[in-house]
């Protein structure tokens, strides 16, 4: 515990053994909001996950009331020097009534005591400035739209289902024209073909320790497998991995997608929206599949389920010719790390957007 005090936030921790024992809810944390029964048995599936005195949740306590909580997504980081045990904070949340008195610095710095390392992956609008005044460091992806249907946006948009209709009309046109750009993308793409995987093959696995740059998250066969396997408990959320093989069956490399659909997504507050993103990928074999024709291969999985839109983030050594692909820059996704030797400069990285929770969002 930490803190306390009149109107002082007490931070209280939650350790994986007792978030295994059922409902958390205790006189050292009285009045626990609850875990999904999903998100708790994801967390606890975790293959990276600690002993049982490792903290899984924070909670924030003001006059014996709950007022904030983080739940805490362990990772590691792979470096020169070693490995790195960190946390992702997953949920960020403080009551309304709480704000403005130090409750989600309180509970970020909760978090970094537990680990070497403390990172967190998309986070919110209203808790990124706490990130940055916590000393954490930004490590953003250049995200990037390529709208499939356009009716979500149009109703948005004109608002007058005539109108909606007739602009959806023309601007699904447009997107079935994007989609002879799928030829396009260079020798090879063509012949290259998406082989599903329920798990990832166990032959394959030392081809995940292959790394671009000196610095990256952790990968490994179970790793992909409880992203792929475990839920947060979004029901309209689905995702699938993927290898992808060569004509004559080499793996080239990997790609796992997302979709679900959104009741509200802030840049556009667009209702419905079915978005689907690449979350994750490895290229094994960069002199036979670019990173440019992976984007292109992601999306046509993701035509599959028929999403209005594909989202795909671009690091900064992982180039791609998003604009006559038909995508379109929307911002970045801010990628915050904190811990001792860890590099500042995103060029010594190998990011992916699906780290911590975010595959599960």
């Amino acid at each position: 515990m930490s803190g306390g005090g009149a109107g002082v936030p007490e931070i209280r921790v939650v350790s994986n053994g007792e978030l295994r024992a059922g409902p958390v809810g205790s006189e050292a944390v009285p009045a626990l909001a609850e875990v999904s029964p999903d998100k708790r048995a994801a967390l606890l599936a975790n293959p990276l996950l600690g002993p049982d005195d490792d903290a899984a949740r924070l909670v924030a306590v003001v006059d014996e009331r709950v007022v904030g909580q983080l739940d805490l997504v362990a990772g590691e980081i792979t470096t020169p020097g070693g490995v790195v045990p960190c946390f992702w904070g997953s949920a960020l949340h403080v009551s309304p009534e709480a704000r403005g008195r130090g409750v989600g610095s309180a509970l970020l710095q909760a978090a970094e005591e537990q680990r070497e390392g403390a990172a967190a992956c998309a986070p919110s609008r209203l808790s990124y400035p706490i990130y940055l005044r916590r000393g954490y460091f930004d490590l953003p992806l250049r995200r990037h739209i390529l709208l499939r249907r356009t009716r979500p946006l149009a109703d948005r948009w004109l608002g007058n289902q005539r109108l909606a209709r007739a602009a959806s009309a023309l601007g699904d046109a447009g997107a079935r024209g994007g989609r002879a750009l799928l030829g396009v993308a260079g020798p090879g793409v063509a012949d290259a073909r998406l082989e599903p995987c329920e798990t990832f093959p166990s032959e394959l696995e030392p081809r995940l320790r292959e790394r671009s740059a000196p610095f990256a998250m952790h990968r490994s066969a179970a790793w992909l497998d409880w992203v792929v396997g475990a839920s947060f408990g979004y029901p309209s959320q689905r995702r699938a991995l993927y290898l992808v093989r060569s004509a004559r069956g080499e793996a080239l490399g990997y790609l796992l997608v997302k979709a679900r659909v959104y009741s509200g997504v802030t840049r556009w507050q667009v209702e419905n929206l079915h978005l689907g993103s690449l979350v994750d990928w490895q290229i094994f074999e960069p002199s036979m599949l670019s990173f440019e024709q992976l984007v292109l291969l992601a999306t046509e999985a993701l035509e599959e389920w028929r999403v209005d839109a594909v989202e795909a983030c671009a690091p900064p050594a992982e180039q791609a010719r998003f604009g006559r692909l038909g995508f379109v820059p929307v911002g970045v996704q801010h990628l915050m790390l904190k811990g001792e030797g860890l590099a500042r400069d995103a060029a010594q990285w190998s990011l992916r957007p699906g780290e911590g929770d975010h595959a599960f969002s």
